[in-house]
């Protein structure tokens, strides 16, 4: 009898548990502990709780992977994702040749939206102030990154911040930190185009846009001439059949420029 009671009374305790949801806590290791998590392979959450939160609300944080064979003694070029909408912190590596790269996302922060298209990024000094404190961390942690041969690469949104965050004024620039430059469906428009590109000598720089209705060909397209204006070493290219998008054939293209043209000469 006794058996059978404590039988039912484990059965209850079980059945309670079961229905009482699990608490997943998700804490970004501090910033000083991140040093311990460097390795061939590894993938890294770095937290800013001192910063605003994302377009999402959420805690700003940014996602990275190192090469699989990374080794502390040698520089590696670090290529930074913007993604389209409000962005992502997630990295992206389709457009890459074979090769060691330290990739990461960036995220866009909240409030920082252009007054009359509020699904648009616009205050462009704020995007660069927040994306280049994270750039400024990641170096604490990951110091032998090769700032000629990095590579900054945004999709529609995340063009049209690389174009405008080039034309802040004041400070640190954006080609202080990155030797390329790929535009896809993005930039060149009204709201991103603000105040002058500047040098770009021995800068290279990937502009693309989509044949057909919807995408941002009327604008993206100016941007080759402009670009090349400053001194850039530039392709234009359209991206034929394709819409507001990144096609697949066009991550080979930009892989092989990559390898032959912007990466081969630095």
């Amino acid at each position: 009898m006794r058996s059978t009671f404590l039988a039912l009374l484990a059965c209850c305790v079980s059945s309670a548990a079961a229905d009482k949801p699990a608490v997943v806590v998700d804490i970004a290791v501090p910033r000083t502990e991140l040093k311990a998590q460097v390795a061939p392979g590894a993938s890294m959450k770095f937290g800013f709780p001192e910063l605003s939160v994302d377009r999402y609300g959420a805690m700003a944080e940014c996602n990275l992977t190192l090469p699989g064979n990374y080794d502390a003694s040698k520089k590696y070029p670090l290529v930074a994702w913007l993604g389209g909408g409000a962005g992502t912190n997630s990295p992206k590596n389709s457009f890459l040749p074979e090769g060691d790269f330290i990739v990461v996302g960036l995220p866009f922060p909240k409030g920082a939206s252009n007054p009359s298209q509020a699904y648009m990024v616009g205050d462009y000094a704020k995007v660069w102030a927040y994306q280049r404190f994270m750039l400024d961390e990641i170096a604490k942690v990951i110091p032998n990154i090769d700032r000629s041969r990095s590579i900054i690469t945004g999709f529609s949104n995340g063009g049209h911040a690389i174009d405008g965050m080039l034309r802040v004024s004041g400070g640190p620039k954006l080609t202080e930190y990155f030797g390329i430059f790929i535009f896809v469906e993005g930039g060149g428009t009204g709201y991103s185009s603000l105040g002058e590109l500047p040098d770009l000598k021995g800068k290279f720089a990937y502009a693309c846009w989509g044949s057909e209705k919807g995408s941002n060909k009327p604008d993206a397209s100016y941007l080759p001439a402009a670009l090349k204006a400053k001194g850039a070493s530039v392709v234009g290219s359209e991206m034929v059949g394709v819409g507001h998008g990144f096609s697949e054939s066009e991550h080979r293209k930009i892989a092989e420029w990559l390898q032959k043209v912007a990466l081969a000469k630095k």
